[in-house]
């Protein structure tokens, strides 16, 4: 199965896992992925959108693994509640939205031995969510794929010492690790917010917020002098 950068970073952190659940699974290209090259034995695919469980579905059979694969038309995790997952993917979706879905069915996620995620924006306030609800962060990946950088993140239930505000938003993982990439991302990060603290220049009763980007500014360069 040919996948995405992106997707097949979100595949590999579940490899070991015999037991998947594909959170907001869309066509299902990671959920076939997972049985046919990642070695999960079972894999149980929830989509919000009938017509998207019908096209994964519909691969799915295509490629014979419709015994290994379990389908529910369901929002977020609500499928779940009975069922012991070793890994829950949700992907696809934005940050605030996989924290809702995470918050609603809490003690679901928990039970889970591990949860990769996958947001498309607003990374900061699901880092945030899971320090503050006992979930702790234990690895990442930065991943560059047809012109966008997104951040995978992977959890489990645990208390972990919260990082700097500067890794909630970009990651820590990939920048320990002095990953070139990371460095990559930053260096657009830091551009951005000068652009940013130059249009707020031109405007009216915006100290506080400059202050605020100025402080961001000089923490993405701390980060980017140790890469």
């Amino acid at each position: 199965m040919e996948l995405s950068l992106r997707m097949r970073a979100i595949a590999t952190f579940a490899k070991e896992a015999d037991i998947v659940a594909d959170i907001g699974c869309d066509h299902g290209f990671v959920t076939a992925a997972l049985i046919e090259d990642y070695g999960a034995k079972q894999v149980i695919a929830c989509d919000i959108s009938e017509k998207s469980l019908q096209k994964a579905k519909k691969l799915v059979c295509e490629h014979n693994l419709v015994q290994s694969v379990d389908f529910y038309v369901a929002d977020g995790l609500s499928a779940l509640t009975d069922k012991s997952p070793d890994c829950v993917i949700i992907a696809g979706m934005g940050g605030l939205l996989i924290r809702d879905i995470l918050e609603r069915d809490i003690k679901t996620a928990k039970r889970a031995q591990k949860l990769v995620l996958a947001p498309q924006g607003n990374e900061y306030e699901l880092r945030t969510f899971l320090y503050e609800n006992d979930f702790m962060i234990y690895d990442e990946a930065i991943v560059y794929d047809e012109g966008k950088y997104y951040q995978v993140i992977v959890a489990r239930e645990g208390r972990g010492i919260c990082p700097e505000e500067i890794y909630l938003r970009y990651g820590y993982y990939p920048a320990k690790r002095k990953e070139q990439l990371q460095k990559e991302f930053l260096q657009r990060k830091l551009l951005e917010t000068e652009m940013i603290m130059e249009k707020a220049h031109r405007g009216k009763n915006t100290d506080s917020y400059i202050k605020e980007k100025q402080e961001l500014h000089r923490k993405i360069q701390e980060v980017l002098q140790c890469l």
